[in-house]
């Protein structure tokens, strides 16, 4: 065990200096040994246990290490820097509530102990809790001004509460101190472009040398790589340091949280691209855009445009990547199966909500008349989630570990007829792989907007309420009208779970009105009318389930600056316990923008009566299509001052409301919306003959399917 040429130890401090020699040398397992020999001699001496923590710690074995601390906690938590080596080791092994004890712990001893405040300032950043990591921060900093760290610490957590004014007033200041820190300077880049002063980011970027560049862009890859799950097994897009990618890539996230603070700026700044864009002829990928677009102030037209730029941009990308699609090879025994092979591109599986709606469309199929192949996009797939779809499936693969290449190549050896993507708006949509074109016939099963571009998708499924009679069809190129709705009411109520739209039962309040909706398809315009109607209705609360706290918390701020208490507003937290409720919503609200995002066909199977507002895009008129088809067009308005209108006679007439509530009961279970065998076989018609007219060499052309009788 110890060097040669030194005599056995024999006692604790002579292993203690052995294990100190061999640490020194980088000898860690002997150093351990000889820790452990120390411990064993005297046990629970604090300087020995510490030492074989450390040593385990350096050695990857973080959960033993955290263990052998324990074992003299006690005393750790009399000395400060005690406390903050337990914190830290609890911190490493995720047990947070015995970090922020000991952390706290150590403040007490020592008020200004620069580790635990810098820690807990970490910590609280972790958690979207940034009034209180910027306090810990400035805290830091006025100890340690000394400490470039503690600069761009605070620079941080401002940034993330987007104030980014006095991030750069932090970062300026530092600028000055550090002229050649790169972490300040990457850092000063970045917060100019989110806080939209693009020639200043692009001028300090053209300053860089090549090392710098090269820091810089690892910089903003470690910082704003997004972290989705869903598609950690793929390569992460190349983060730019184009100072227009970086402001719309926060302010995208921010209205992902009801964050509405830079839409101005981000309206002025989209429509600047778009003139640049029709200038130059260079277009931009613009896929997020395209949906955070239906939020903001801009012009039908003007999203047409970003769609546009998007499908060539990406197409542009997608060339020679694959060899070109030939349809029309098929194999002997692909040949001899007559079938009509309809391929699905998923969301993730994982999702439970996903997953029983899915298997319940699958079994509603023709499979004489049709194969389904699934191509789920789960990250850590569980087998079990496929082999429930595998009954109605003709073949259910997982593909999240695939890239755009591979996975389009795999889907042609299927020998599609028709690939539907139904992917559409969420995280596993890859807009890369109808771009390499997989199938004779690409449709997407839902989208956004009136207007559909001649490729990658061939038709845009839609129906006589979204596009409707009388309306000039040719400007919207190759629509396919369903006759009812072109939504699947396939969520149904025996999952299992209870409804989300159950009100707490603490809640007090005579009238309840709802919405539930994903934070990002929240626009401000459909909150100002909702305000509106709460200012006209004092008795009244909004209850807006299934809401993160974040988005919460800017939907409080929005209301007090309309005047509404935010005590009026109750949100439930999905990652919380869920609520117990014993009664429904008196009204749903469905929002202007993006109609039916989450919880009109939850609403309405739940017999709470609803109103929306039909507005031009897709997006804004698929809640009227739902209603339209649930035999309930009294529901529908066309105008947002008729909606805020409406919804206060509602709330003012309680017999009104009552009435409405037992049409909603009376029609709605019998009605076409939620007959989903009959949907199911309209969608299946619209499949043969979009099939049966790329077979006989015929273009796309619009066409609308006549109601057939109901299914059996």
């Amino acid at each position: 065990m110890p060097s040669t040429n030194a005599p056995d130890p024999v006692d604790h401090a002579g292993w203690m200096a052995c294990g100190i020699e061999l640490h020194a040398t980088g000898q860690l397992e002997q150093a351990l040994a000889a820790f452990e020999q120390a411990g064993a001699l005297e046990p629970g001496n604090i300087n020995t246990t510490t030492a074989i923590a450390t040593v385990l710690s350096e050695l990857s074995r973080p959960n033993a290490a955290y263990h052998t601390l324990m074992s003299v906690a006690p005393q750790l938590m009399e000395d400060a820097d005690g406390a903050a080596n337990l914190a830290i080791a609890a911190e490493t092994c995720g047990d947070m509530a015995q970090a922020h004890l000991a952390y706290t712990r150590a403040l007490q001893l020592d008020p200004a102990h620069l580790r635990s405040l810098n820690n807990l300032g970490l910590l609280a950043a972790t958690q979207s809790q940034w009034d209180l990591a910027i306090s810990y921060a400035e805290k830091c900093l006025e100890l340690a001004p000394g400490d470039p760290s503690y600069h761009h610490n605070l620079s941080d957590f401002l940034a993330g509460a987007r104030r980014y004014p006095e991030a750069l007033n932090v970062l300026d200041a530092a600028a000055l101190r550090f002229p050649e820190h790169l972490d300040i300077t990457a850092r000063r880049i970045a917060v100019l472009a989110f806080n939209g002063d693009f020639e200043q980011s692009r001028q300090l970027t053209a300053g860089l040398d090549g090392r710098a560049q090269a820091w810089l862009q690892s910089f903003l890859a470690q910082a704003l790589t997004p972290t989705d799950p869903e598609r950690v097994l793929r390569p992460a897009p190349q983060v730019s340091p184009d100072p227009l990618s970086l402001f719309t890539g926060q302010a995208f996230e921010a209205m992902a949280e009801c964050d509405w603070r830079s839409n101005t700026k981000l309206v002025i700044a989209l429509r600047e691209s778009l003139a640049d864009n029709a200038r130059t002829g260079r277009y931009r990928d613009w896929r997020d855009a395209q949906f955070y677009g239906l939020m903001l102030d801009l012009h039908e037209s003007e999203l047409a445009q970003m769609r546009q730029g998007s499908v060539k941009t990406i197409d542009e990308a997608m060339t020679a990547r694959l060899p070109a699609f030939k349809p029309g090879r098929r194999t002997a025994a692909r040949s001899a199966d007559t079938r009509i092979h309809v391929g699905l591109a998923v969301p993730s599986l994982r999702n439970p909500l996903q997953r029983f709606a899915l298997q319940r469309q699958l079994a509603l199929h023709d499979h004489a008349r049709f194969a389904i192949h699934v191509y789920g996009s789960t990250y850590r797939p569980d087998p079990a989630h496929m082999e429930c779809l595998r009954p109605h499936a003709a073949n259910v693969m997982e593909t999240a570990h695939l890239t755009d290449v591979e996975l389009a190549a795999r889907i042609r050896l299927d020998q599609l007829d028709i690939f539907v993507d139904m992917a559409f708006a969420s995280s596993a949509c890859r807009p890369e792989i109808p771009a390499l074109r997989v199938a004779p016939v690409q449709i997407r099963q839902l989208t956004w907007h009136r207007h559909h571009p001649p490729t990658p998708c061939d038709y845009n499924i839609s129906d006589r309420f979204i596009h409707p009679d009388g309306l000039d069809l040719a400007p919207y190129g190759p629509v396919l009208r369903l006759p009812h709705t072109c939504w699947l009411a396939v969520h149904g109520d025996d999952h299992g779970a209870p409804s989300p739209l159950l009100v707490p039962s603490d809640c007090p309040a005579a009238l309840v009105l709802c919405s539930r909706f994903l934070p990002a398809t929240l626009d401000p315009d459909t909150f100002r009318a909702w305000m509106k109607i709460l200012q006209a209705l004092p008795e009244a609360v909004l209850f807006l389930p299934n809401c993160r706290p974040a988005a919460a918390a800017n939907l409080a701020r929005e209301a007090e600056a309309a005047g509404i208490a935010d005590s009026r507003l109750l949100f439930t937290d999905p990652s919380s316990v869920a609520v117990e409720g014993t009664r429904y919503p008196d009204l749903f609200l469905d929002p202007l923008r993006c109609s039916a995002a989450e919880g009109l066909e939850e609403a309405l199977r739940s017999g709470v009566p609803a109103l929306s507002c039909a507005g031009d895009s897709m997006a804004s008129r698929m809640g009227g299509s739902l209603l339209r088809a649930a035999g309930l067009p009294g529901c529908i308005v066309d105008n947002p001052q008729v909606y805020v209108s409406e919804a206060v006679r509602l709330g003012r007439d309680a017999q009104a409301l009552s009435q409405l509530a037992g049409q909603v009961r009376a029609v709605t279970p019998e009605s076409a919306l939620f007959d989903l065998r009959s949907r199911v076989r309209d969608w299946e018609t619209a499949w043969a003959w979009m099939a049966q007219r790329s077979r006989d060499g015929l273009a796309p052309v619009a066409f609308t399917l006549p109601p057939l009788p109901p299914a059996p």
